[in-house]
């Protein structure tokens, strides 16, 4: 699992994929590419920038170009896709959209009421349902299909979804609060086996702690020692499922003091411990 630009890599050298999934944990994270979220069954909390939704059977996100976001199961069971694509696919390659942005990222189907909002609400689902089976069935020119559904599912959602312009001196501080948020998850992924405090991801952010502990939840959903131990857990779990070393030997690596306070801190959010792995 990462958790923080994540540089997508696809199957072939066509830049676009779908993936179900089932009930998904995943941290807070950002990618330049468009990610596309539709629930089938069930609810699942979900995060971008600094909103947070409970999203239910038949609605929609949309995590554009920068955006950061995660998924939170707790509590909650659900099937949901996910299409993922480069933005260069709709003639985008700096990122969509351009020059403006969703005023809201969730397109919630009970919200809908209006006869043109739930034919459109229909049609991008019907999309999306049209793009998985073209990614699956891998028909001859499946993929001149794909661009032509996503250049109409871009041109429905710039048409009928309330936009905002973006204005460089009115937007200059969310604008700068993204790329601050987005610098502070790269330098966990990349120091996490460190001793690293509050104190020193407040520094990087140039913040002070107060105000920097209710950014960080605000925008990833969980406090900075819960996120960091995910990180920590989760990168000892997969050293646990592919390599030889000692439980000592990974807690340690991973940014572990103890080997007590990492089988608390791992049984806390895998639910079972370390050596249940082996």
């Amino acid at each position: 699992m990462k958790a923080f630009h994540e540089n997508r890599t696809y199957h072939s050298t066509f830049p676009f994929t779908v993936i179900m999934s089932n009930d998904i944990d995943f941290l807070a994270h950002w990618h330049n590419d468009l990610e596309i979220v539709y629930v089938f069954e069930g609810s699942i909390r979900m995060g971008i920038n600094s909103e947070t939704r409970i999203l239910k059977a038949g609605d929609m996100a949309i995590c554009s170009s920068g955006d950061i976001h995660y998924y939170d199961s707790k509590d909650c069971s659900s099937k949901i896709m996910m299409v993922i694509f480069n933005p260069s696919l709709i003639g985008f390659p700096g990122g969509w959209p351009l020059n403006v942005r969703l005023t809201s990222p969730f397109m919630e189907k009970r919200i809908a009421t209006r006869e043109e909002e739930v034919r459109i609400n229909n049609r991008l689902s019907l999309i999306l349902q049209e793009l998985m089976d073209e990614y699956n069935q891998k028909l001859e020119y499946h993929e001149q299909v794909i661009i032509g559904l996503l250049h109409e599912w871009s041109g429905l959602i710039l048409r009928h979804v309330p936009l905002d312009k973006i204005n460089p001196q009115k937007d200059k501080r969310r604008i700068t609060n993204m790329k601050i948020m987005q610098g502070v998850l790269e330098y966990l992924d990349v120091n996490y086996m460190h001793p690293i405090t509050l104190a020193d991801a407040a520094r990087q952010a140039n913040m002070s702690l107060f105000y920097f502990s209710r950014f960080f939840k605000s925008l990833s959903g969980m406090s900075y020692i819960a996120y960091l131990s995910n990180i920590r857990v989760n990168q000892a779990e997969q050293l646990l499922l592919t390599t030889d070393k000692s439980i000592l030997d990974i807690a340690l690596e991973c940014g572990f003091t103890n080997i007590r306070t990492f089988n608390r801190v791992f049984k806390q959010i895998k639910q079972r411990t370390p050596s249940e792995l082996r």
